[in-house]
Parts: C-alpha cells; structure tokens; sequence
C-alpha cells in the first residue's frame, strides 16, 4: 500500500477511470444489473470523468501506484438535498484485485479532507443496501446508516451520514 499515492484526476485520466469503473461495476454490480453494466459506454463515460476532472467544486481523485490507476473517488456538493453544510462522496471505486489493501481508504480519507477544507461538515454517501462490503467499509470508516433510501438503477441505496468536524 505505501506505493500507492493518491492524486487529483487530470483530464487525460478520462479514459482510464472510465475502464476501472466498468470492471469495478461488473464485479460488484454485474449479477443484478448485467443490462447496465454491458451498456456502459466507455467513450460517453471517458468523457464525463474528464469533464468531471476540471469541474469547479467537485474533485476526481485517484490511486496511483506501479501497476496504475487502482481506484477512484469522487466528491463535492450533494446531488439532492441536504442539511446545510453537507458535501458527498459521490462514488469511490476499487479495482477487485486491489480491494482490501488500503486503496480505498485512502480514497476515502483524501477525500474527507479535501470536503472539510471546502468548508463541508459533514457528508453522505449512499451504499447499495444489499452490498454488504461497501456498507461495512463506510461504517468502519465512521458513517452512520440512516433511514432513508433510493432507488438507483432498480436497486435500493442506503443513505449513510458522517461528521467532518
């Protein structure tokens, strides 16, 4: 884990992040959403991190290390509403063969400080409620399940909440 860094996504990382997303999302989401997995358009989606990468109050961080790019976070405002002051990690994903060696929290602690030094006091994040290792991870890591859900492509998400102060 000490050879992986974690820096801000660049533009030219597009492509990349749009690949570990399709093998993170076959690995983790393939046997209930196979449809939306196949469908995911590489070029459409390469685009969008790179655009994502160079949005003004939103950050695209990724883990580096010798054999590349292993994950990446992204972060800022939250996409419904939310008390005041609260940002949100709006995805975090991990290459399966990196997974449990520290990639994710990593990610996940880069991007808890970037939020408060926006000035966020808290934030959320949603986890698939039948995905039991990313419900465990961001509850190890401090988030608080909560009552609400919604639903993401046919499937229920969990809200989780925590304190940046």
């Amino acid at each position: 884990m000490n050879q992986i860094a974690v820096r801000v996504a660049d533009p030219e990382d597009g492509m990349t992040i749009a690949a570990l997303q399709k093998t993170t999302w076959q690995a983790t989401y393939g046997e209930w959403i196979p449809d939306v997995v196949a469908g995911l358009d590489l070029s459409r989606t390469a685009h969008n991190w790179s655009a994502a990468a160079t949005r003004h109050g939103q950050r695209v961080a990724v883990a580096e290390g010798p054999d590349g790019i292993q994950g990446f976070a992204w972060s800022g405002p939250p996409e419904e509403s939310e008390p005041e002051g609260t940002g949100e990690l709006l995805a975090l994903y991990v290459l399966p063969e990196a997974q449990g060696r520290g990639v994710g929290s990593l990610l996940l602690a880069d991007s808890m400080t970037w939020l408060s030094a926006q000035g966020y006091t808290g934030c959320v994040v949603w986890a698939l409620e039948r995905y039991a290792p990313a419900r465990r991870f961001y509850e190890r890591s401090g988030f608080v399940p909560a009552s609400a859900t919604r639903f993401w492509r046919g499937l229920t998400e969990v809200r989780h909440w925590r304190d940046l102060r």
